[in-house]
């Protein structure tokens, strides 16, 4: 019941590239909500009170809306963070350590 060595490259391989894009993805979904979350605190610090009208109004729109960050999702079910990235990690590490037990 021995894999050949250039099947368990391939599947090393294929597992670190996996990790590697979906590292990519949660960092990239992390700078982005950061990024997101800074326009937001600039937008509070204005003093959005002392423009004029029409320019008061446009900023209390884009307050709206930086309100609920930009998210990367993964089919709209949960956003790509490294919080998401950290937990698939852990839960991996949880299902290989139980597949392994059971072998034995």
């Amino acid at each position: 019941n021995h894999m050949s060595v250039p099947r368990v490259c391939y599947m090393i391989i294929g597992v670190f590239t996996l990790l590697s894009y979906t590292f990519l993805y949660c960092g990239a979904g992390e700078i982005l909500a950061g990024h997101c979350e800074a326009v937001y605190r600039a937008l509070c610090n204005l003093k959005w009170y002392k423009l004029e009208p029409q320019k008061g109004k446009n900023i209390i729109l884009l307050l709206i809306r930086a309100n609920e960050p930009f998210r990367i999702t993964a089919g709209k079910i949960f956003s790509l963070r490294m919080t998401t990235f950290c937990s698939l990690l852990k839960t991996s590490a949880g299902y290989i350590s139980f597949l392994l037990a059971m072998r034995d």
